[in-house]
């Protein structure tokens, strides 16, 4: 039966050296797989061609799931981030008008809230301090998030912004 749907025996789509993964051509079933068994403390790229969907992700240790969108394939959509718990459920976002204060540290120094509209001027040096921090801490609501900053490089590479 399941030859007939000309997928047969797809394996979980593997992330390379450089932590970069092609989906398009799999199944969300083996694409949940990957996403449970990824590698903490390091970006993974998530590219799917056919569907034009480009995702960069970092999952601690403790299980929550950063999404970063720093560079905009589309230059007019908003830059942002996402995190979300185990489930896959998101917890904070870049843009919520509940969330209250977000604090960034990179390498234990403050960046506020580069996300922020309001202080659109610090996306820059942010995303500059980014590409040699080491360790990405988020604070909000008296919960600290941790991340691990491995392939920094793919933090340039253009994904999608839509929310």
């Amino acid at each position: 039966m399941k030859d007939m749907v000309g997928l047969g025996e797809k394996k979980v789509p593997e992330i390379d050296q450089k932590g970069v993964v092609d989906v398009s051509k799999t199944t969300l079933e083996k694409i949940e797989q990957m996403t449970l068994n990824m590698p903490t403390g390091q970006w993974v790229y998530i590219e799917n061609d056919l569907q034009g969907i480009y995702n960069l992700q970092n999952k601690a240790k403790t299980g929550e799931m950063l999404f970063f969108r720093l560079n905009c394939k589309i230059p007019s959509q908003k830059q942002s981030f996402t995190i979300q718990n185990k489930d896959g459920q998101d917890i904070l976002k870049a843009h919520d008008p509940q969330a209250g204060s977000i604090q960034f540290l990179l390498d234990n120094k403050n960046f506020a809230n580069p996300f922020d509209a309001v202080n659109a001027k610090k996306l820059e040096p942010f995303k500059t301090a980014l590409k040699t921090a080491k360790v990405i801490k988020i604070f909000n609501a008296s919960k600290l998030y941790t991340f691990q900053n491995g392939h920094a490089e793919l933090l340039e590479k253009p994904v999608s912004c839509k929310e």
